[in-house]
């Protein structure tokens, strides 16, 4: 097997939002991909939440290990991340499902508070006055396996090296 590893993949730049209309673009990377709510950290003196994550749906080929007539199962390497919200006055969450490991649903901002919603059934609440968010790739590092059918697609959170 030859590895599939690819620093190319990794982005450059971080992804730097400072306004709720650039809130898309961080939404369009983060969407889908999986954080453990265990390494959600808030630095409340230094007004500072970090998410670490993992990114798997990062649009570069995998390697097919399964071909099935009715879908096909891709191993891709998975890109350790660093979400970081400055400015966060108060950080709270709900979480309603208790499982640990969630991934991003939505970003919103409205009248100083910073929305994260992620399935399954978690809330991240912030007080954040000025938007300032950044996520930058770390390292690649780990497996995933993604599974596409004739009419969807699934993945789980669980990563291998």
């Amino acid at each position: 097997m030859t590895p599939i590893a690819n620093e190319n993949i990794i982005q450059k730049e971080p992804l730097v939002v400072t306004s709720a209309d650039d809130l898309r673009s961080l939404i369009g990377l983060i969407h889908d991909e999986y954080f453990d709510l265990d390494d959600v950290s808030f630095l409340k003196d230094q007004g500072l939440v970090t998410i670490p994550y993992r990114r798997i749906f990062h649009g570069h080929p995998g390697r097919m290990i399964r071909n099935w007539i009715i879908c096909r199962t891709y191993e891709v390497d998975v890109i350790r991340s660093l979400l970081t919200i400055r400015n966060v006055e108060e950080y709270t969450f709900d979480d309603r499902s208790h499982v640990g490991t969630y991934s991003f649903n939505t970003v919103s901002h409205d009248k100083g508070a910073l929305l994260i919603k992620c399935c399954e059934d978690l809330d991240l609440r912030m007080v954040v006055p000025k938007i300032e968010i950044e996520s930058r790739d770390l390292e690649i590092r780990g497996k995933a396996r993604i599974t596409h059918g004739l009419l969807w697609s699934t993945t789980i959170s669980k990563v291998y090296d």
